[in-house]
């Protein structure tokens, strides 16, 4: 690969480990302190923002202080003591959770321990809009279930994208909805306002949170493997499933065949089989999948940074070359290898790569004209040093 393939690759690897995406939380006091991982934070808020867990469950099934459990609720329901109405105050963070009284480590550990066993539906966040893990379930079972006059007028969504959405319809996350003609942010905005309703009657349907696990092709998925595994055959790049063991054929049919609402769906594709349900099987619970969103603002936040001086320098290579930014979400949760790189990039059969310092980038940076900012190479690389951590 020329060197120019290797920056933009290495961009990927880079930007999706920006500052500004906590590595770990400190909660509890000073006698009884512990550390949570950024992974079982957002798990723990999921569950306790989820209105479906109630002092009974934070109580009984979860195990906390009964006093712990009771403050949680409440906190979350706001003034008037009841879920899912103007008032109520989910949790934006693990420091807000941490302040609620006879909650501290012990709690947390609990918590843990419950969110792993019983995760509940993940938050997204889709152009900018974020969708709590509850109005992501209620979101994608409305739409599932709507007539086009409900997401009209119920919804007040634009006629155009309560038609296309139900055409294109099943989906299995709000991420799906996103790329659909005319569902825009105004529209993911009102689909989301519109959550609580959709809650409701999901609720009083007794039809919440479809159950995903069980066995495909002969491979035994758990709901929580099964609700991951669901995100990479509906989010993933051909190349990232072929650098997770998929083969390109079988990888290619289960790009084509989206959106899948369950496992059994892709299962069904033709040219799937056990080897390619065992790979997703293994994806799925290797931890390289990055929630859908996730990076999206470190992303953003690099793009707006470099962007503006790329047209004013060139790389040095065999010939000089502009400069691109090129991300891969959901593939930077682990270093990356020579393979995998050349994976996630396409390259063709027989090229090579290899890792080097960064400074090998800016040392190669040039001018792009006698007329070019000159500042340019110097702001690139601080946005580096400011930005990215690995």
């Amino acid at each position: 690969m020329s060197r120019f393939a290797c920056l933009a690759v290495s961009l990927f690897a880079l930007v999706l480990t920006a500052p500004g995406c906590a590595e770990a939380w400190n909660v509890g006091d000073a006698d009884a302190a512990l550390t949570i991982s950024t992974g079982d934070a957002a798990l723990v808020l999921d569950v306790v923002n989820y209105p479906g867990t109630s002092t009974a469950v934070l109580d009984e099934d979860a195990g906390l202080d009964s006093r712990a459990a009771a403050n949680i609720a409440a906190h979350r329901a706001g003034a008037d003591g009841v879920t899912l109405t103007a008032d109520d105050n989910f949790f934006d963070d693990v420091a807000e959770l941490d302040a609620i009284p006879y909650v501290g480590a012990l709690a947390f550990d609990q918590l843990i321990a419950y969110a792993h066993a019983h995760p509940a539906p993940a938050a997204e966040t889709v152009e900018g809009v974020l969708f709590r893990g509850w109005e992501s379930e209620a979101v994608v079972w409305g739409v599932n279930n709507a007539t086009v006059e409900e997401l009209d007028v119920g919804a007040a969504l634009e006629s155009r994208a309560a038609q296309n959405l139900v055409a294109r319809r099943p989906f299995a996350s709000v991420t799906a909805m996103g790329p659909v003609a005319y569902v825009g942010v105004v529209a993911l905005g009102a689909l989301r306002d519109y959550a609580d309703v959709w809650f409701a009657e999901m609720h009083d349907a007794g039809d919440a949170a479809p159950a995903l696990a069980g066995t495909f092709d002969g491979v035994a998925f758990d709901e929580a493997t099964a609700q991951t595994a669901l995100e990479i055959a509906n989010g993933a790049t051909s190349a990232q499933l072929t650098a997770h063991g998929i083969t390109a054929a079988p990888a290619a049919a289960m790009v084509a065949a989206r959106p899948y609402a369950t496992l059994a769906a892709v299962a069904a594709v033709s040219g799937i089989g056990s080897a390619t349900m065992q790979a997703l099987h293994g994806y799925a619970q290797s931890g390289a999948w990055a929630p859908a969103g996730a990076g999206t603002a470190c992303v953003t936040t690099f793009q707006d940074a470099v962007q503006p001086h790329l047209a004013d320098v060139l790389l040095m290579s065999e010939s000089d070359r502009p400069l691109t930014i090129v991300a891969f979400p959901g593939a930077g949760a682990t270093a990356p290898t020579a393979a995998s790189v050349l994976a996630l990039a396409g390259a063709p059969a027989g090229s090579t790569a290899e890792l080097r310092d960064a400074a090998n980038y800016f040392a190669n940076l040039e001018p792009a004209s006698d007329t070019a900012d000159a500042a340019a190479a110097a702001a690139i690389q601080a946005a580096f040093g400011s930005l990215l951590t690995d």
